[in-house]
Parts: C-alpha cells; sequence; structure tokens
C-alpha cells in the first residue's frame, strides 16, 4: 500500500495531468494540492512528471518527444529568467533571419569552403560547424562581465541563462524544420557546400 506521501504525490500528478489536458495551468481549489506540498515534494512532483513523459516519449520513439521536451525548457528557463513563458514565439525569433544571422551564415559557408575541399566529406563539414556552434556558446557564455557589473539581468549567470535558452531555441527550431520537411515531404540538403 502506498505511503501518505506516495498519495498525495499521485494526487498533485493527476492535478497537473488533468489541468494540462484541459489546455491550462492548475488553478484555483485545483492547486491547492500543489500549493500545500512542502518545496522538494514540489520537486520531487515534477521529476515524476518529467520521468513519466520521457518514459511515454521513449516508448512511441517518435520524433514529437523531443520537441515537448524542449519546449517545456524553453518555458522554465524563461520563467527562471523572470520572463513570461512564449516558447512558440521565442522559437519561431530563431528562425527569422536578420541581417547580423545573415552574415553569420555566410562567413560560416566561406570558412568551410576555405577549409574543406568540394569532395570533403559530409560527416567532416558538419563536425567543422558544430565546432563553431560550441565555440560561440562558450564564448557567449563565458564572456567575463566587469566586476563592477550589476548583478541580475546583465550577471555572469543571467549570461550563461541567455546561451543555454538561446541554444534550447535553436534546437527547437531545427527540429520544427525537420517536421516542416516531413510534413512537406521534402528532404533536408545535404550538408555542405
Amino acid at each position: 500500500m502506498p505511503s501518505a506521501s506516495e498519495l498525495k504525490l499521485f494526487e498533485a500528478l493527476a492535478t497537473v495531468s488533468r489541468a494540462f489536458g484541459e489546455g491550462g495551468l492548475p488553478g484555483g481549489e485545483e492547486s491547492q494540492v500543489i500549493d500545500a506540498m512542502e518545496p522538494e515534494s514540489r520537486v520531487v512532483l515534477g521529476e515524476a512528471a518529467l520521468a513519466v513523459a520521457y518514459g511515454a516519449f521513449a516508448r512511441d520513439g517518435d520524433d514529437s518527444g523531443p520537441m515537448h521536451m524542449l519546449v517545456g525548457a524553453i518555458g522554465l528557463m524563461a520563467i527562471g529568467a523572470g520572463e513570461d513563458p512564449d516558447p512558440p514565439a521565442e522559437i519561431m525569433a530563431v528562425l527569422a533571419d536578420d541581417e547580423r544571422v545573415e552574415a553569420e551564415i555566410d562567413r560560416a559557408g566561406e570558412a568551410v569552403d576555405t577549409e574543406f575541399p568540394r569532395e570533403a566529406a559530409p560527416e567532416a563539414l558538419a563536425a567543422a560547424l558544430e565546432a563553431r556552434i560550441v565555440g560561440s556558446a562558450i564564448t557567449l557564455a563565458g564572456c567575463t562581465l566587469p566586476e563592477d557589473a550589476p548583478k541580475g539581468a546583465a550577471s555572469q549567470a543571467a549570461v550563461r541563462l541567455r546561451a543555454a535558452r538561446y541554444l534550447t531555441r535553436l534546437a527547437a527550431g531545427l527540429l520544427t524544420m525537420n517536421a516542416t520537411e516531413s510534413t512537406l515531404g521534402t528532404t533536408p540538403e545535404p550538408a555542405g557546400p
């Protein structure tokens, strides 16, 4: 027989699942179960819900699971940054080209063209571009702020959170592109020039 704390966890998990299934967040009387939980218990609830979602998505093996997990991460990081979560808008912002992004795309393409011959293996080209992404992300996350920089939105932790948020939005954007191509019956362009 489950313990009292397990029963509370199951009840809270059911409340959250029901609320999300109905298209909203737990609110009003429903949220009293969650609000009454100790912070540790709420963390356990979140971990249990994540484990259930992961298991369900892993069992089906389709492409929707990673997208759902990324959308959840985007929302949670927005909340952590003190913003209202809007994952669809954040994902679409990554996919919207601007002049600076276009210039970086051109520079990365030119660098690959200079470094690799036309007959280079696609894996080598992908590895070079992946290294560029990782190098840029680490540069952003590790950019050193002045010691007297204000805390909060301009802190080192905030800069790293911003980098993590952008990379997560980029990952979701790439999966969106795959889903779109799959729906339209097109195949991605081969890697390389």
